[in-house]
């Protein structure tokens, strides 16, 4: 039966003459046995001089090479009580951004067969500023093989999202669940704000992984530099 919840589980004296917008592209994949840092932006700009204004910093994350025999447990990925940015509140009116999303979330048996329905599905529709659904849907069993390349079919037409393109949906897929972002702004504050969310954990987790499976991890290490 499927179990379907909503919810929880500066000024300056100088006048600058270059405004800067930032663009940070990150892949979460398998590096050495620790987590990938975040990049250091302040660093960045300091090296450009003194008259730049950072006007803007956008985050885009890539769950595609992500390997599915790393176990990712469920429960930590759902954004908690405050969690979220300021200014996005729960909303029961909020809708996902493309109707591929929203038939899914209706029908996942009708709409993917292969999968089946899904045992729970969480919900985090959130309202204010750009808002947007975050879909979270676990099975009792091992998706399909070709699972991303199914979702990825239905949401871009394609086996696989263009890399570093924006779209309204984006998509991480694990073993028995998988995450699917779905946003009118495909550069939300909010999104952002939870694919970081899901990058720290996916790096926290494969660590441990890692360091428990030190001889399934070696197919995964990069050589140091």
């Amino acid at each position: 039966m499927l179990n379907v919840h909503t919810g929880f589980p500066t000024e300056s004296s100088r006048v600058t003459n270059r405004t800067l917008h930032i663009s940070v592209f990150l892949i979460a994949l398998l590096l050495h046995a620790r987590a990938v840092a975040q990049p250091d932006i302040n660093a960045a700009v300091k090296q450009m001089g003194n008259n730049v204004k950072v006007t803007s910093v956008t985050s885009r994350y890539d769950f595609s090479k992500l390997p599915r025999e790393i176990e990712l447990p469920f429960s930590r990925f759902p954004f908690k009580q405050g969690e979220q940015p300021a200014g996005y509140v729960l909303s029961e009116k909020v809708k996902p951004a493309t109707a591929a999303v929203s038939k899914l979330v209706k029908n996942w048996q009708g709409v993917l067969p292969s999968f089946g329905t899904p045992t729970e599905m969480i919900l985090q529709k959130y309202a204010g500023k750009d808002g947007g659904t975050i879909v979270f849907a676990r099975w009792d069993k091992p998706l399909p093989n070709d699972a991303r390349k199914q979702i990825c079919k239905l949401l871009y037409k394609a086996d696989e999202k263009q890399p570093g393109a924006d779209t309204k949906d984006d998509l991480l897929v694990s073993n028995t669940w998988c995450i699917i972002w779905s946003f009118a702004n495909p550069l939300s504050e909010l999104k952002q704000a939870h694919q970081k969310h899901t990058f720290t954990i996916v790096n926290e987790e494969a660590r441990r992984w890692m360091d428990a499976n030190p001889d399934k991890a070696k197919k995964y290490l990069q050589p140091k530099n």
